[in-house]
């Protein structure tokens, strides 16, 4: 066994299967990028044991092909797609812990020239703390104080949100339930958001496309970056009536629009959701 174990053909093969586990984690990171992660409903915890368990058996037989030269490339790959998987996915540990740790102990346990080490080390370095302090920086820019929760019948029933439409919980259901926030055609979407900042809030309505969603196992990945504001001025507190209709114009072209009433007796107003924004890439950034 010990033999087999010190062979140097079977150390290559191993090195080669490797890359299945750097090529997982490039993909999430990649998938993470264009969309959003969101986790099943009790999924969680049986993603992070599996996640983890399948990162330290790979972290294995990585210290166990240490010296083989794919093992090496790899150990050197592996923290700058990291550093953009913690930035797309900032605050989801559980998809950032497990790779992280591999990375961090390839880096230093591959036999890689001590001085190839030192100066990647220091860009790595450079780059985890300098990336990071830009992305909070720029978050504070775009983001600002504001808060934005969506309403909707999944909202905490515990805050101060929820306090603030608890008496309207019915029209709110009405309003965001499918048969009435889908759009006819089955592409579009509309959501409710409330904002709380340093003025008095407001209710803005949302349309993003809808059915581009891909659907896993233990997670969900969410189409994101692509939406367009209806209206920001909804009152906070005032559930607004909203529903789809299709606007017919003078040639005879007809067009999809999302209509709204922001108050009780307010004017009926409607916005075409024909032209929607393109994909906004650095959401993650807080740029929308």
């Amino acid at each position: 066994m010990r033999d087999v174990l010190s062979n140097i053909w079977v150390k290559r093969c191993v090195s080669i299967f490797n890359v299945a586990y750097f090529a997982v984690i490039t993909l999430l990171t990649y998938a993470t990028f264009l969309y959003r992660l969101e986790f099943a409903e009790g999924m969680q915890a049986s993603f992070l044991v599996l996640y983890a368990f399948a990162s330290l058996v790979f972290l294995v037989l990585m210290l166990y092909t240490k010296n083989q030269p794919i093992t090496k490339i790899l150990s050197i790959l592996m923290l700058p797609v990291v550093f953009f998987l913690i930035l797309f996915n900032m605050g989801l540990w559980v998809l950032i812990i497990p790779p992280f740790i591999v990375a961090i102990v390839m880096f230093f346990a591959a036999d890689n020239n001590e001085t190839v080490k030192v100066i990647m080390g220091t860009i790595y370095l450079l780059l985890y703390v300098l990336g990071i302090v830009a992305y909070f920086v720029l978050n504070m820019l775009f983001v600002g104080s504001s808060v934005e929760t969506v309403l909707d019948m999944d909202m905490d029933t515990t805050g101060s949100v929820y306090n603030l439409y608890s008496g309207q919980m019915q029209k709110l259901s009405e309003v965001t339930d499918e048969n009435n926030s889908i759009s006819p055609n089955g592409r579009y979407k509309f959501y409710l958001v409330d904002v709380q900042d340093s003025d008095e809030g407001a209710v803005k309505i949302y349309v993003e496309p809808y059915g581009e969603d891909i659907q896993l196992r233990f997670f969900t990945l969410r189409q994101k970056g692509i939406r367009k504001t209806i209206t920001n001025q909804g009152t906070r507190g005032v559930v607004p009536d909203v529903g789809w209709s299709v606007r017919t114009s003078e040639n005879g072209d007809s067009e999809l629009v999302v209509q709204y009433r922001l108050t009780e007796g307010g004017e009926l107003k409607q916005t075409s959701v024909s032209n929607m924004p393109q994909k906004q890439y650095l959401e993650f950034l807080g740029i929308s």
